[in-house]
């Protein structure tokens, strides 16, 4: 009984002095909060989506009282938000350019068509590493909806089969952009001008869009040939490649294949 107790005694008096220590460690070494950075997280939305580059809402505040952001960190914030934090800050307050998502795919799989059936677990990360999926157009949407399912605020819906983006509850956090493994949703200035500037053609498929190869460039190498999955390029030897734009399904694999990039 009397070993236990001095055992117990000793062991409390460790813990007692450790906490005295700690407290005291605490009280000398210990950095002052700005109360600016609770003030400027109270400012921001709250989402804690990262699209600012920082992990969370109170990682962007401290970036912003330390100088290394300006007032308008948060891209997902209106532009009374850029105020407020420019207030609290004592500094001008900067334009917000609200940005939102953007499909930049037309056809489903039914209309560009399928070159095998996709049984993988309906999702875009786990279908791409099957061949790029099953759609003909390999750069275009596999129409799984991964981007709809890691969207915070449910802005994506899937209608016959590919992404609807609302773009009033659309926040512009950039996690279905990171998520999308096709790298066919972009983050765009929510304007007329910016959309039509990222229209389809410049990721996928278009109506009166078709591929040719730059003659006098052309290496020779075959390679876009050799990778073409319909088979709708022609080429020889040690001649240049030219394909055949009847029958071109615009599934951008030369494009990305070849060598000196002059197929456009």
């Amino acid at each position: 009984m009397t070993t236990t107790l001095v055992t117990t005694l000793f062991m409390a008096g460790i813990g007692v002095v450790a906490a005295v220590v700690l407290i005291i460690a605490a009280r000398f070494f210990s950095v002052p909060a700005d109360p600016r950075i609770e003030a400027v997280t109270a400012a921001l939305p709250g989402v804690n989506c990262g699209a600012c580059g920082y992990s969370g809402c109170a990682a962007a505040a401290a970036a912003v009282v330390r100088g290394e952001s300006g007032p308008n960190v948060c891209l997902i914030g209106s532009q009374e938000v850029t105020d407020a934090v420019a207030q609290i800050m004592n500094v001008s307050s900067t334009g917000t350019k609200r940005k939102r998502a953007y499909l930049c795919c037309s056809r489903n799989i039914s209309e560009a068509g399928s070159r095998f059936d996709c049984t993988t677990p309906e999702d875009c990360r786990s279908a791409v590493m099957l061949y790029g999926g099953g759609k003909n157009c390999s750069g275009g949407c596999i129409g799984f909806g991964t981007c709809a399912a890691v969207c915070p605020v449910d802005a994506i819906e899937m209608k016959n089969g590919l992404p609807s983006i609302d773009p009033a509850r659309c926040t512009g956090c950039g996690i279905c952009v990171r998520e999308c493994p096709k790298k066919i949703i972009a983050l765009i200035e929510d304007t007329p001008e910016a959309i039509e500037r990222k229209k389809c053609a410049e990721y996928c498929m278009r109506d009166d869009l078709r591929f040719s190869v730059d003659q006098e460039k052309c290496i020779k190498c075959g390679i876009c040939f050799k990778c073409c999955p319909v088979e709708t390029i022609v080429w020889e030897k040690g001649t240049p490649a030219f394909i055949n734009k009847e029958n071109c399904i615009e599934c951008l694999t030369c494009l990305r294949q070849c060598p000196p990039k002059v197929i456009s």
